[in-house]
């Protein structure tokens, strides 16, 4: 039986024949991508056109059963698409952690565990969000081999997203008896001007962010669906009059030219995804209106091409698999850049593999007519092919953390820690002298602060924004409790709190803002975000009503001397007017270089020790006068006590920093002290707040 046609409403464009142009273009973008990722380590636009089409003609084949009374029917469309997407995603999964085993230090592996799963799970761009991924770093053992996933992760989110909106589009056009073409331009209008004003606010505010934030491209789709609705945007046929073919020609080239630009005279690294995206996706525009040009010297003729013909064909598996070859090969080889020798040889491979995924899974799977019968069984290879490709990814991450808790256990007397620091320490006579150090290779550059509970019950925070960034200890109902607030770095020292805390029947509250230095009712330098955390977690200090709370009262930044943090203009006095203890901590130092690249490259613990730099941290903390004008003013006025905390004595003793104290790693890049050497620091926190008065 065939298929009924969908009728075609006044000016719209006719159901979209086969358009090899745009075939072509898929393929021009992804190379594009690949050129400048090997090359010019800049931004090429060509994810942005990618998204775009693909958005383009998602909506055409939505619309046309929208205007034919068919049922969106989104659980078959979720089936069909991700049966044909996951299944060459998990082969470059697992290919990608089989290299990293085979050819990265330890200390990579954990991490690209995570991001195996956040990838098939479409949410690596929001892992990267959280890890504070900035897209624009030189590749190092930090980058991720799959960070590419970001953009293929946006891509599933709004494959999930946009039938569900379309489903919404045909119940307001059915009830309202407004023609379908017409509500879809007003409801994804909306969405795109939303999204692109709030891209270009994010953008300009928190760019690192903005980069991988779904609703910050969302404007990038509406774009691509909008263009869909236009009947210009239609295929072209050639019987046209030489002005019109002229016009047509015209606007193919010049659509080329601006996309191939974008990335040659424009470094938008900074400044994707606000407005410039619109440059790209211009062109591309341009080339869609061009359309068929009819002559032999279009833009068209050129896309439809058979070398572009082939790179539409292996588009998808040459995205996939070009990044993992290069981040892998540049950190292997610890070079910066692929250079005019191994660029090409990067390239070609990458261009042969991912043919090879084309013919031999992607096309099959495409095709696969037992899958294609019905959505039950599409869906069935979903499923099959998620198990396939995550288990492997759990298991490994089981025995990499089954292996830490292994060590975990005969901590006590194999990693003493800062406990070895301390005066009259002896070693335990059931240490082991060959025991590895804490926290393992594989666990260590994912040493953050984890508290063991989400804040929850009577902690559960008001605001929405907070309820990711806190966490706390556990402890008995009505226990005192310390809340301690700031960025990444305060929450990582802030973890020696946690065990003198819960000895004591004390609760100990984290809220971390990731680069977010606590200073509420103050501008920060990140912008409207974090001021907006900075408020909310003040309110919730209101609200919880803490015996005690502990921020950074000196900042350390990559450049200049340590300073007194801004916290202490406002905030601190306040918190002590009202009668809060505060811990008044001292920022963690930040050293030249990685020490955890120096132990994986062969170095000893004493070829990378590195001195600290006194004219950054002086051996007294410059906020010294400040607090002791603080707690002159509390004693007469009366209020909470200020209790200083000072850890520098134990993470860079006598003005050297080792990587490795009582066999525990004290930092595990050069801002941040790993959690586990904090928590070893509690005894000198315990003994550093009794000795400034404060009572458990």
């Amino acid at each position: 039986m065939s298929a009924a046609r969908s009728p075609v409403t006044a000016g719209a464009p006719p159901p979209p024949a086969y358009r090899p142009e745009l075939h072509g273009l898929r393929g021009l973008a992804i190379a594009l991508v690949v050129l400048y990722h090997v090359f010019m380590d800049r931004v090429s636009g060509g994810v942005d056109v990618f998204l775009f089409i693909s958005a383009f003609f998602l909506t055409g084949s939505f619309v046309r059963r929208m205007e034919a009374g068919k049922p969106m029917a989104p659980v078959a469309y979720w089936a069909r698409t991700f049966k044909r997407l996951l299944a060459p995603a998990a082969v470059i999964v697992l290919a990608t952690l089989a290299a990293v085993r085979l050819f990265l230090p330890p200390s990579t592996w954990m991490p690209a565990i995570h991001d195996a799963i956040a990838s098939m799970l479409q949410v690596e761009n929001w892992l990267l969000i959280h890890r504070g991924t900035d897209y624009e770093a030189a590749a190092t053992t930090a980058t991720s081999p799959l960070q590419h996933f970001w953009s293929l992760s946006i891509q599933g989110q709004v494959f999930l997203l946009w039938p569900l909106l379309f489903a919404l589009c045909a119940v307001i056009a059915r009830r309202s008896r407004i023609a379908p073409r017409r509500v879809v331009l007003i409801v994804f209008t909306v969405i795109a001007l939303a999204s692109f004003v709030w891209s270009v606010v994010s953008t300009a505010t928190q760019q690192q962010t903005a980069y991988f934030d779904t609703t910050a491209r969302i404007w990038e789709f509406a774009a691509g669906s909008l263009l869909a609705l236009l009947p210009a945007a239609a295929p072209a046929g050639t019987a046209r009059s030489a002005p019109s073919r002229r016009l047509r020609v015209g606007l193919g080239w010049a659509g080329l030219a601006v996309l191939i630009a974008t990335g040659a005279l424009i470094d938008g690294r900074s400044m994707f995804p606000g407005w410039i995206a619109a440059i790209p996706l211009l062109g591309a525009t341009l080339v869609f209106l061009s359309g068929v040009s009819g002559s032999r010297l279009g833009a068209d003729r050129l896309l439809r091409s058979r070398p572009f013909s082939f790179l539409g064909d292996i588009s998808y598996g040459l995205y996939l698999i070009h990044w993992p070859i290069l981040a892998i090969t540049l950190v292997a080889a610890e070079r910066a850049t692929a250079g005019p020798l191994l660029g090409p040889a990067i390239i070609a491979l990458s261009v042969v593999l991912a043919y090879l995924l084309t013919r031999f899974l992607d096309t099959p799977i495409r095709r696969w007519s037992w899958a294609n019968s019905s959505a039950p069984r599409a869906g069935a290879v979903v499923v099959a092919v998620l198990a396939i490709g995550l288990a492997p990814s759990i298991g490994a991450k089981q025995l990499l953390e089954d292996a830490a808790q292994d060590a975990e256990r005969r901590a006590t007397a194999d990693n003493p820690g800062a406990r070895a620091l301390m005066p009259g320490f002896e070693p335990h006579p059931d240490a082991d002298p060959d025991a590895a150090p804490l926290p393992s290779a594989a666990t260590l550059s994912q040493d953050w602060e984890n508290l063991p509970e989400e804040c929850s019950g009577e902690f559960a925070p008001a605001e929405g924004m907070l309820e990711g960034s806190c966490r706390m200890t556990d402890a008995p109902d009505g226990a005192p409790v310390i809340i301690a607030a700031g960025n990444s770095r305060l929450a990582q020292t802030a973890v020696s709190l946690s065990g003198p805390a819960q000895e004591n029947g004390w609760r100990l509250i984290i809220l971390r803002a990731p680069s977010c230095v606590f200073t509420p009712g103050i501008d920060s330098y990140l912008g409207a975000e974090c001021d907006a955390h900075n408020d909310a977690a003040l309110e919730y200090i209101d609200q919880v009503g803490p015996e005690a709370v502990a921020v950074s009262t000196t900042m350390v930044l990559h450049e200049g001397p340590e300073r007194v943090d801004r916290v202490t203009e406002e905030t601190v006095p306040a918190l002590l007017g009202d009668g809060v203890d505060v811990i008044a901590l001292r920022d963690a130092p930040r050293i030249a270089e990685n020490p955890v690249v120096c132990l994986e490259a062969g170095g000893t613990a004493e070829d990378c020790t590195q001195p600290l730099d006194r004219g950054t941290m002086p051996e007294g903390r410059p906020d010294a006068a400040v607090l002791e004008d603080l707690a002159a003013r509390t004693e007469e006025d009366g209020g909470g006590e200020v209790l200083p905390v000072d850890l520098l004595p134990i993470t860079c003793p006598r003005g050297a920093c080792p990587p490795i104290i009582g066999n525990i790693h004290v930092m595990f890049d050069e801002d941040h002290l790993t959690a586990t050497y904090m928590e070893s620091a509690g005894p000198e926190v315990e003994r550093q707040l009794e000795d400034a008065g404060f009572r458990w």
